[in-house]
């Protein structure tokens, strides 16, 4: 069940950062390569959104691991706009990492599913 509570994104965001930043794999090793650089493009301040905090910063969370895991060189970034007119707040992981093949795309969105990295 999810909790409806008033959440500061900014301060997630900036905890995941955090915590993926120092964050190692299952053998030991650092997820963010020497080479990749780990950074945030965010407004100043961004608006308290009503949202279960735990699964706002588990999918921020899954998301920059997941990238920081298949970018060998270059950025992971954190973005953030909020449009008050729309009352919506957008955020959004990019980098500069292998990328997903096209006929994968619409499988990633089902349950329980990932892209076979065997075959790259």
């Amino acid at each position: 069940r999810l909790s409806k509570d008033p959440v500061h994104m900014s301060r997630i965001i900036e905890e995941v950062i955090m915590l993926t930043s120092c964050a190692v794999d299952k053998a030991g090793r650092p997820l963010r390569k020497p080479s990749v650089k780990l950074v945030t493009a965010l407004p100043p301040t961004l608006p308290i959104i009503e949202a279960d905090a735990h699964r706002c910063t588990q999918m921020l969370y899954n998301l920059v691991t997941n990238a920081l895991k298949f970018t060998e060189k270059g950025e992971v970034k954190v973005t953030a706009k909020a449009d008050d007119s729309k009352k919506t707040l957008m955020i959004a992981v990019s980098d500069s990492g292998i990328g997903i093949a096209p006929q994968s795309r619409e499988l990633i969105f089902l349950p329980f599913e990932q892209e076979d990295q065997s075959e790259r």
